[in-house]
């Protein structure tokens, strides 16, 4: 059996570009500014706030978006807003939660969104 990783679809990454940069407009901030406040690089905020189709395989960790939330102080809905903007697959495992699907059923409708799998082989 092949085993087959969809390359997760990068138009999320845009997304969060722009909902991140909107935030830091909000608060007057610089992307130097919420390195510092969140303790990530400069180089590792640049990737997230300068993404436009650019490394396709750069994907922020939890603790990156954490980090970035705690440092922006932003409201619950605000965090989840972002995290699912920057790990649009929690949207369709917590679909797949509410309508009781099954691994098979829920990485049917991942690898069609173009997102990560639960399992690796496919």
């Amino acid at each position: 059996m092949a085993i087959y990783v969809p390359k997760q679809n990068p138009d999320y990454r845009v997304e969060l570009a722009k909902l991140i940069n909107g935030y830091l407009a909000e608060r007057e901030w610089s992307p130097a500014r919420l390195a510092r406040e969140s303790g990530q690089s400069k180089a590792t905020i640049s990737r997230i706030t300068n993404y436009k189709n650019g490394n396709p395989k750069y994907q922020p960790s939890l603790r990156t978006i954490q980090a970035i939330a705690l440092a922006l102080k932003l409201s619950r809905e605000q965090r989840k807003e972002l995290f699912d903007t920057a790990f649009p697959e929690f949207r369709v495992w917590d679909e797949a939660a509410e309508q009781g699907y099954t691994v098979d059923e829920t990485n049917d409708i991942l690898y069609e969104k173009g997102l990560p799998l639960l399992t690796t082989e496919r």
